[in-house]
């Protein structure tokens, strides 16, 4: 909720989808460059302890920001102020992977542990999308049920809320007996494997960046802005049925297979997106892309368990969720410069680039497996 909160703030306060693009981008920049570090100090020290001064600056970030915007600061503030909010964003996800995944591994058998790992991923992949229709649906309904700045109100509620709840858990402080108790050296965390994953993951961000920001010009120019949020839940219903689907595929199909296959299928969405004119072809195209990506979403989380070094799953997985944040933020101010100046169509068109880049990043990943294997 809280970059499509300030997206949709923006937009409304100052009446231009660029500048809302910037604000959102500095949000997701502010999650991408603080996540990892509090993943790595997850790691080190607690969740808890991480969590619970995350939200109280999160709160604050959101309290400030909002006061800012309404009293018509200086915008250059108003983006620090959103770095900040960004930065502060509780790490909810991840931090969640990691605990499920420290319990799947501490399985008797290699056998009952991959399959334990792979429930884990598919439900936290479904909460995952889940919150994508979730929060979005709520900015729409929201902000036209109430005010604009309702969402990121909400949002903090949240925040001071179940997130505290979350915090204050007894799995916040577990630890299989199969961890070791030093985390590896740093320089083992970011493999070549690894990093390929978190570039994956930007692109990720960036269709969903690039698409929002696209989809708020479509239904803009058509009278429909409050609705953005409504109509964005196809994409993201398409990534939630995929992702209950993927626990039941044959394990034949890896998962290094299935990120190109589902790549392909995301790129067919992007490419019918760019064309669309009427708002039931456009969400038929948002349910085909969401199926697609989803299931890449999917597969780069549990690639990322697979290649994550022991006691560094929380490192890991943060940064790949932080590299979801900075390729949808990057992609939220480009393309909302591309779709103000030329329309919706162009700005699905980055869309289409990312997703492009996606499937051949997925080429080169299988490619490098199987040459590691040989060797």
């Amino acid at each position: 909720m809280m970059i499509v909160g300030v997206l949709t703030f923006v937009a409304t306060e100052r009446n231009s989808v660029a500048e809302a693009g910037f604000a959102a981008a500095c949000a997701g920049i502010g999650t991408a460059i603080c996540g990892p570090y509090a993943g790595t100090l997850a790691d080190r020290f607690s969740q808890r302890a991480v969590l619970l001064a995350s939200s109280l600056l999160s709160v604050t970030a959101v309290t400030t920001f909002l006061a800012l915007v309404a009293g018509d600061a200086p915008f250059a503030l108003q983006l620090i102020v959103a770095f900040v909010l960004g930065g502060a964003t509780p790490q909810v996800a991840p931090f969640s992977r990691a605990r499920l995944v420290d319990f799947a591994s501490s399985a008797r058998t290699p056998h009952k542990r991959d399959r334990a790992i792979s429930m884990v991923m598919s439900y936290e992949s479904v909460m995952d999308e889940t919150s994508f229709v979730i929060g979005p649906v709520l900015v729409g309904v929201l902000t036209a049920l109430i005010a604009p700045w309702a969402p990121l109100v909400f949002g903090a509620v949240i925040t001071a809320t179940i997130v505290i709840a979350f915090a204050v858990h007894s799995s916040a402080v577990f630890r299989p007996v199969t961890e070791v108790s030093t985390p590896s050296p740093r320089g083992r965390v970011f493999s070549g494997r690894i990093l390929l994953l978190a570039l994956g993951m930007f692109l990720v961000g960036s269709v969903f960046g690039s698409t929002l920001t696209a989809l708020i010009e479509f239904m803009t120019v058509r009278g429909l802005g409050a609705q953005t949020g409504i109509a964005y839940g196809a994409m993201s219903a398409g990534a939630i049925i995929t992702a209950i689907v993927l626990a039941m595929l044959p394990r034949a199909l890896t998962l290094r297979l299935r990120w190109i296959v589902f790549a392909t299928l995301g790129l067919a969405g992007t490419i019918a997106l760019a064309s669309s004119s009427t708002v039931p072809v456009m969400a038929s195209a948002l349910f085909i892309s969401g199926c697609g990506i989803g299931a890449v979403l999917v597969s780069l989380f549990s690639l990322g368990s697979e290649e994550a070094p022991v006691g560094r799953s929380t490192t890991v997985l943060t940064t790949l969720q932080s590299s979801i944040v900075v390729g949808q933020a990057l992609s939220t101010a480009g393309s909302g410069l591309v779709a103000e100046a030329w329309g919706a169509s162009a700005g699905f068109t980055v869309a289409v680039l990312s997703t492009t880049l996606l499937m051949l990043l997925g080429i080169l990943y299988a490619l490098r497996c199987r040459s590691t294997s040989a060797s």
